[in-house]
C-alpha cells in the first residue's frame, strides 16, 4: 500500500461511511484511518463495523480540520511505511481510479510536494468545486476559476501546476511532512490548506493539479438555495457568523507569514477595502453579527501576533 488516507469525522458518519465505501473499491489499496473529532459519535462504530481494516483514532474533543487530521497524518508516518498521505474529506467520495491516478501523478512529477484532485459537487457532478487554484494575494485567500461552472470546463480538464491545492482532496508526501509538518495548529478550520501550500512552495517544492483523479463532494463552503450557490460570506449563510471569523483570522495569519514585498502590498491595499465593502453589505441586510465576527478575528489575531513576538 502505496498511500494511507485520512479522513475526519464529525457528527456525520453517515457520510463517512460513504466514503468509505468509496475507497473499498479503490483500483489501488490503501490504508485508511477515521479520526473522530466529535469526539463520540454514537454512530461512527455501526458506520465502520463493514470496514476491519479501517484504524479509528478518537479525539479527546473536537480539534477542528487541520489538527484532526495531523492526528491522523502522525499515526500514519509511526505506524505505516506508506510513501503518501491523502487528506480526504468525509463527505467526498472518490472515483474508483482516482487514488491510482494521483500516485502516477506523483512518480511522473518528482518536485511535487502535493497532488491536487479534481472535485465536482455531489449534489450536481457536472458542476466544479476545484480545478485547480491559485493564491490571491489581495484578498489573502485561495480563488479557484470557474466554480461554480462546469465541471469539464477547458482550464478544469487542463494538468498544469498551480499555487493553491484544496484541503478536501491532496496527497502529500512522506518526506515533505515528515521535513515541514502537517496543517498548522493555530487554523481550527478554514485556510489551513492554503497554508500548507505556501509552506511547501517555500521550501522548494510544486503543486501538481490532476484532472484525470476525479472526488465528488458534498458543497459546504458555498450553500444550495433556490439553485444557486450561497458564497461563504454572504449574508444568507445560516454559518455566516462562523465562516467570518474563522476566514478572516486565518487569511490574516496568512498573509503575515506569507505574504511579502508587492505581495503584501497588494493584501493591504485591497483586503481594508474588501472588509469595508463585506461590512456595508452586512449592514444593509442587517448582519451586525457578521461585522462583530469580523473585527473579533482582527482583534484575535492582533492579540497572537502580540503574543508571538514576545
Amino acid at each position: 500500500m502505496r498511500s494511507c488516507v485520512i479522513e475526519v469525522n464529525y457528527k456525520n458518519s453517515g457520510e463517512t461511511r460513504k466514503s468509505l465505501v468509496s475507497l473499498a473499491i479503490s483500483t489501488v489499496p490503501v490504508k485508511t484511518v477515521v479520526v473522530d473529532n466529535t469526539p463520540n459519535d454514537p454512530d461512527l462504530e455501526v458506520a465502520l463495523a463493514p470496514f476491519q481494516d479501517v484504524h479509528l483514532i478518537r479525539a479527546p474533543k473536537n480539534l477542528g480540520f487541520g489538527r484532526g487530521n495531523n492526528l491522523g497524518i502522525d499515526w500514519a508516518l509511526r505506524q505505516t511505511d506508506c510513501e503518501f498521505v491523502l487528506i480526504l474529506n468525509n463527505d467526498a467520495t472518490i472515483k474508483p481510479d482516482a487514488i491510482e491516478r494521483m500516485e502516477a501523478a506523483m512518480d511522473a512529477h518528482p518536485e511535487a510536494a502535493i497532488v491536487a484532485a479534481r472535485i465536482v459537487l455531489a449534489e450536481d457532478e457536472s458542476k466544479l468545486w476545484y480545478g485547480g487554484g491559485e493564491v490571491d494575494w489581495r484578498c489573502g485567500g485561495g480563488r479557484v476559476p470557474g466554480v461554480p461552472g462546469p465541471a469539464d470546463a477547458l482550464l478544469a480538464m487542463q494538468a498544469r501546476y498551480v499555487s493553491f491545492a484544496s484541503g478536501c482532496a491532496m496527497i502529500i508526501r512522506r518526506n515533505v511532512l515528515q521535513e515541514l509538518g502537517g496543517f498548522d495548529k493555530r487554523f481550527f478550520m478554514y485556510e489551513e490548506d492554503l497554508e500548507l501550500s505556501l509552506r511547501v512552495q517555500e521550501a522548494g517544492w510544486k503543486i501538481w493539479y490532476e484532472p484525470t483523479a476525479l472526488i465528488s463532494h458534498v458543497g459546504q463552503g458555498s450553500q444550495k438555495k433556490k439553485n444557486k450557490f450561497i458564497s461563504r460570506y454572504d449574508s444568507r449563510n445560516p454559518s455566516l457568523v462562523f465562516l467570518v471569523y474563522h476566514g478572516f483570522k486565518n487569511c490574516l495569519l496568512n498573509m503575515g507569514m506569507h505574504a511579502h514585498s508587492w505581495k503584501k502590498i497588494q493584501f493591504m491595499t485591497f483586503f481594508p477595502a474588501f472588509l469595508c465593502m463585506k461590512c456595508a453589505q452586512w449592514a444593509m441586510r442587517g448582519r451586525f453579527d457578521a461585522i462583530r465576527s469580523a473585527l473579533t478575528a482582527i482583534r484575535d489575531y492582533r492579540r497572537e501576533r502580540r503574543w508571538s513576538h514576545r
